[in-house]
């Protein structure tokens, strides 16, 4: 595999520090991912889907704890606009059903057939959509508060960060894992959810066609998202398991990885054997 790193400038993470990293080249640009766990001939792979303002770095050893808990491999990627893939200019209105779609071309580009989807926040709502437009290689899907519809706790989010773009307070994190983009997507994150919010956004009829076995989990202190965003998944996806977490935000992969690493784990084995 190829560990060059992109030049996305003011990016930590020298080559040597990013073990399994490749580049795949998908609709002819550029996305970079990494194996944090290797493949492996025979076994399922475990796809990790990164947040709104999210990374591959931004996923910590998550992906790589599962892995190994499952002794399963590990993928995470940056989608386009994010970490080392290539820029976008502007997210489309329609960004996270886009990127469902793009999801089943970076699967391809990767070689990966056979694999389980666990996505967070806007992953989390990727990993919906991907699994109602699409059938065949993903063998069960876990979200981590995946968002379906308007919400004014999330909108209320959403305006906080255009705010801190507004004033020119860029967190420390964003440019740590965009580098010299950070601001940029932001910009892109931010106005293209003030659109997307603005209006009736609601998913939850296309999700209804999902299929494959599903585990979608939210914690009680997610400031990003109300406790009605676990509720409707569970409405519309009647085999779905759904599981509110006392006492953890919108990071419980994060604040308590132990038990959510053991809880993907017990509901996709079954699955993965």
């Amino acid at each position: 595999m190829n560990t060059e790193i992109s030049p996305v400038s003011g990016i930590a993470d020298p080559p040597d520090d990013v073990p399994g990293a490749t580049w795949l080249t998908v609709d002819g640009r550029q996305v970079f991912g990494v194996w944090r766990t290797p493949q492996i001939a025979g076994k399922p792979a475990l796809i990790f889907l990164h947040d709104g303002l999210g990374s591959v770095g931004t996923m910590r050893r998550f992906p790589e704890q599962t892995g190994k808990a499952m002794d399963l491999p590990s993928f995470v990627f940056d989608r386009l606009g994010y970490g080392r893939s290539d820029r976008e200019e502007e997210f489309p209105v329609d960004f996270m059903g886009e990127a469902a779609d793009h999801l089943e071309r970076v699967l391809d580009a990767a070689g990966i057939d056979d694999c389980c989807l666990v996505g967070h926040s806007d992953g989390g709502t990727i990993g919906l959509l991907h699994g109602a437009r699409y059938n065949g290689r993903v063998r069960a899907i876990v979200t981590i508060a995946a968002h379906v519809r308007r919400d004014e706790l999330t909108y209320g989010q959403v305006m906080r960060h255009h705010e801190m773009l507004r004033d020119g307070e860029i967190p420390d994190w964003m440019e740590r894992f965009h580098g010299d983009r950070a601001a940029h997507l932001l910009w892109c994150w931010t106005a293209v959810w003030q659109r997307k919010l603005y209006g009736s956004w609601d998913i939850s009829g296309e999700i209804a066609a999902i299929k494959a076995p599903l585990m979608s989990i939210q914690g009680t202190g997610d400031a990003y998202g109300l406790p009605g965003q676990l509720e409707s998944i569970g409405a519309v996806v009647p085999h779905a398991r759904v599981e509110m977490i006392d006492g953890l935000g919108h990071f419980p992969q994060l604040e308590d990885p132990e038990r959510i690493v053991g809880m993907v784990q017990g509901f996709l084995e079954p699955y993965c054997r």
